[in-house]
């Protein structure tokens, strides 16, 4: 649907394309334009659709001479100053580099100390009895067992 347009109806004309392509109610209200060239100018409008808070919907709209009908060159979705965006994306090999960087500081063991626990238990279980009676009970045990 091609129509002559005058510059100050672009505006209503990129709002439509914009609805158009949206979801329903996905677009705001007006928020400027940015010229691209003497042919082309740039509209965009906010953005109501949920998870895309700060982002903005871009129009481009061509109209070559006032005598051609104006087009819409594209309708996107874009993030704006204050949107939320991914993180840059990092190549595998770096983020596994780091990880085993990390591991390997984790495992580096500190200098260790002798501290009161770490004396062994032994010393606290008292004298053992003789190897008589140990061997005595063992066998008491076994023929118990039969």
């Amino acid at each position: 649907m091609l129509k002559l347009l005058k510059k100050p109806q672009h505006q209503s004309f990129a709002e439509k394309a914009a609805k158009e392509t949206a979801p329903a109610n996905g677009v705001g209200k007006f928020l400027g334009t940015a010229t691209e060239d003497k042919d082309t100018t740039n509209y965009r409008f906010e953005s109501k659709l949920t998870g895309y808070v700060g982002w903005e919907w871009n129009v481009v709209i061509f109209q070559a001479k006032k005598s051609d009908a104006a087009t819409v060159s594209e309708v996107v979705l874009l993030p704006g100053k204050e949107s939320v965006v991914a993180p840059s994306w990092v190549p595998w090999a770096e983020r596994r580099a780091e990880i085993e960087k990390n591991k390997s500081e984790e495992l580096a063991a500190p200098d260790l100390e002798v501290t009161v626990d770490s004396e062994p238990d032994t010393k606290d279980a008292g004298k053992r009895p003789p190897i008589g009676k140990r061997l005595r009970k063992r066998l008491a045990k076994k023929k118990d067992k039969k």
